[in-house]
């Protein structure tokens, strides 16, 4: 089972599945025109927001577990007062959202970052989950124009089948929808005042990981010209083909589909995706498969292959990612002895005894910093810049409740310094930093003098409760322990 997948029981959370805001309380309209059609959208303070526009056909019925096809056209004024569908709630959902400054006009070139979400590739949405109001508001602020997208989750999105294999393409069909809409912002964003050759393409958890994985495919060669992955799990191996389909076809006889041939393709697109179970919650339930036409590896050993894109990288994780596994300290006592000794040497050196706290940090090192800190060392490798980071910040107010450090999605409030509400006054001066950083990245490829670049020395920047603090191979010891663990 893959890194991503063992620890994704909790996103069965409610506060995993927010519901994106309905629409935004505006001062007056502002109409777009694409090679679709008109947008009408609204501006307030500044901003203008062009939400829900189609940039694939709905990929229902026999365009179900099919590529994107061809994005609709329409007469009129489309209102795009509201974002579209989540892919979480029905399978007509290939919808973005365009932010940006209201100012913006056609030939700006505008720098342009592309949010793609997490959420386990089974929950979540463009706009307004995880903690986070992920429109881009902030960054529209700031002179950039800011997309969002929706891509198939699920059983509609990452699922394999004999049946279906012969048909081109299968598989990864959210990943699919991720570079259409890529294709869509290069085709599309200049009318909005952005630049197609200055795209940062950004997202957290099944969001990073995407983010790698478009880094080595070579449809997405092209789309973009930057790249942030939080906690992106930089180790994560794709399912091999042949176990996917496998798990369709159990999948598909469950729900009284047997064969292999057309008719079986066709008997499966015309079920319920909910007729078709899952083994078990959410863990494993969906995300990339190794179908040798997207995606040939995993994402560490194609970056070791210098197979990644050569753009700009920025890439860190929080300091307890581990409150996606919620390990136990009983597992520090089923190691080996020896193995046991050199765990707590390393991520208990002034020997506490707290076994709770080690076995958290161990297990947070092994998904996500470790592997960041190999990613980095990869891509700096190829010659390529490198800014690695540690998001370790716990708001005063919440540090009774997380003794163990920032969780797994805490960073993204701050990168896009929303809810507002949700900071206390302490609390912002470090997400504006973050957002300023995320931002100039986003407009220069290089994060700011403040950040120092990952080579040489190793150096990194740790966002904690003393603010922004460079960092010269941290947490070495540790990382050099799981190091020699992942060989």
């Amino acid at each position: 089972m893959t890194a991503l997948a063992l620890g994704l029981a909790s996103l069965a959370s409610a506060a995993w599945a927010q519901a994106a805001p309905d629409a935004f309380v505006t001062d007056t309209r502002q109409v777009v025109k694409i090679g679709q059609g008109a947008l009408s959208g609204t501006v307030k303070d500044g901003v203008a927001y062009h939400l829900g526009i189609p940039f694939a056909a709905p990929p229902v019925g026999d365009l179900r577990w099919r590529p994107p096809a061809a994005a609709p056209s329409w007469t009129g004024e489309r209102d795009a007062s509201r974002p579209g569908a989540s892919c979480q709630a029905v399978e007509d959902c290939l919808f973005l959202n365009v932010v940006r400054p209201a100012n913006a006009k056609a030939g700006d070139k505008l720098p342009v970052m592309v949010w793609i979400h997490g959420g386990a590739y089974v929950v979540g949405t463009s706009m307004g989950a995880f903690g986070g109001d992920t429109e881009g508001t902030n960054f529209a602020k700031k002179g950039i124009v800011h997309v969002s997208l929706n891509y198939r989750l699920g059983r509609a999105g990452w699922f394999a089948h004999p049946a279906l294999t012969p048909e081109g393409p299968t598989g990864n069909y959210g990943m699919m929808d991720q570079i259409a809409a890529l294709k869509w912002v290069k085709a599309n964003i200049a009318a909005f005042g952005g630049d197609p050759a200055k795209v940062t393409i950004y997202g957290e958890s099944a969001g990073g990981v995407s983010v790698h994985y478009l880094m080595l495919a070579p449809q997405a060669k092209g789309l973009f010209a930057r790249a942030i992955g939080e906690s992106s799990f930089a180790r994560h191996r794709p399912e091999p083909l042949a176990e996917a389909e496998a798990k369709g076809l159990k999948a598909a006889k469950a729900a009284g589909v047997e064969g292999q041939d057309a008719a079986a393709a066709a008997a499966l697109r015309k079920l319920p995706l909910t007729a078709l179970p899952y083994a078990g919650g959410l863990v494993g339930r969906a995300g990339p498969i190794l179908d040798g036409i997207y995606i040939t590896s995993g994402i560490a050993e194609g970056y070791a292959a210098g197979r990644q894109a050569k753009v700009p990288l920025m890439l860190g994780g929080n300091s307890h990612e581990a409150s996606l596994f919620r390990p136990q300290p009983a597992q520090l006592d089923a190691l080996p002895a020896d193995r046991r000794a050199a765990v707590m040497q390393a991520f208990d050196p002034e020997g506490t005894g707290d076994a709770a706290r080690v076995v958290n940090d161990l297990t947070t090192a092994q998904f996500i910093t470790e592997p960041d800190r190999n990613l980095a060392r990869l891509h700096a490798r190829a010659g390529q810049p490198v800014w690695l980071y540690y998001f370790s910040y716990v708001p005063p107010s919440q540090a009774a409740k997380k003794p163990y450090g920032a969780g797994h999605t805490d960073e993204i409030r701050f990168v896009f310094g929303a809810p507002r509400a949700s900071f206390q006054p302490e609390d912002l001066p470090l997400s504006d930093a973050m957002n300023g950083f995320w931002a100039s990245f986003a407009k220069t490829g290089n994060p700011g003098a403040a950040w120092p670049r990952f080579q040489p020395g190793e150096r990194s920047v740790e966002f904690g409760a003393d603010g922004v603090q460079p960092r010269a191979e941290h947490l070495k010891a540790r990382l050099d322990l799981v190091e020699m663990g992942q060989k």
